[in-house]
């Protein structure tokens, strides 16, 4: 049985509320915690349920001397998890530090809202082995547990930053990098674009597009055509799309 401290902990990660969030974040299942356990992640607390115990048991010895590790009945998982069908283990990751990420390409969100969106995102950006990402104040926080599940455990391996002054970050930035803004509806067609790097490629929300007090820092628009009646892609559509083609053309010179 886990302490009511870090049961009531544990709950104000889910509903992202309280301090603890500014120090902690959970993620759930196997394949998602395996993957901060390889890149060096290791959790705080690591929550088994009695039945997955068992099943579990190699990952459980890998973290035994790293991580506190409780073993819970089947209601008390129940409780604890953010899924509907618990996976029956689940941990609370401390939080590091990320330096501003510096390199070839950055991507930058600017108010995503929806955690499935961003964490895909996260998950092309390290596909293509970006520097990192950045995630604009007024986005959804990027260590929010379903952000962390919907980003496969890519958040564990590139840098992933929360910034909290949108305009002092770029004005570190705009000496260095060539900043690109998106669009669905105006700018250059991306596959006409002269891609280069330093790169820094920004994806704004669905609803609203880029913000006004973010594309003024842009040095260009690209854009997707739409041949068909959709309205516009999905971003994290739109975020594989572009950047793909923007490594290809970055990597070809």
């Amino acid at each position: 049985m886990i302490s009511k401290a870090l049961k009531s902990r544990i709950n104000a990660l889910k509903l992202g509320i309280g301090e603890a969030q500014e120090r902690y974040f959970l993620a759930e299942g196997q394949s998602v915690i395996k993957e901060g356990i390889s890149a060096g992640w290791f959790p705080k607390w690591l929550i088994v349920s009695e039945e997955s115990a068992e099943k579990y048991a190699p990952l459980i010895a890998q973290v035994s001397n790293k991580s506190e590790i409780f073993i819970v009945s089947e209601r008390e998982m129940k409780e604890l998890s953010t899924l509907e069908t618990p996976p029956g283990i689940l941990g609370v990751f401390p939080k590091r530090d990320i330096n501003s990420p510096s390199g070839d390409i950055l991507i930058i969100v600017d108010g995503i809202q929806d955690p499935g969106n961003l964490g895909t995102i996260i998950r092309t950006s390290d596909a293509v082995g970006s520097s990192g990402v950045v995630v604009l104040k007024g986005s959804i926080d990027p260590y929010n547990h379903k952000v962390v599940r919907g980003s496969m455990g890519s958040i564990f391996h590139i840098p992933v930053l929360k910034v909290e002054d949108n305009d002092e970050f770029f004005n570190k930035i705009i000496n260095r990098y060539l900043i690109v803004g998106t669009s669905s509806h105006k700018g250059i067609l991306y596959y006409d674009f002269e891609w280069r790097s330093p790169l820094a490629l920004i994806f704004g929300s669905e609803a609203r597009g880029l913000s006004r007090d973010t594309e003024k820092f842009c040095s260009a628009i690209v854009r997707i055509p739409i041949y068909g009646k959709a309205e516009s892609l999905n971003v994290a559509v739109a975020c594989g799309v572009i950047l793909y083609e923007a490594v290809r053309k970055v990597m070809v010179k």
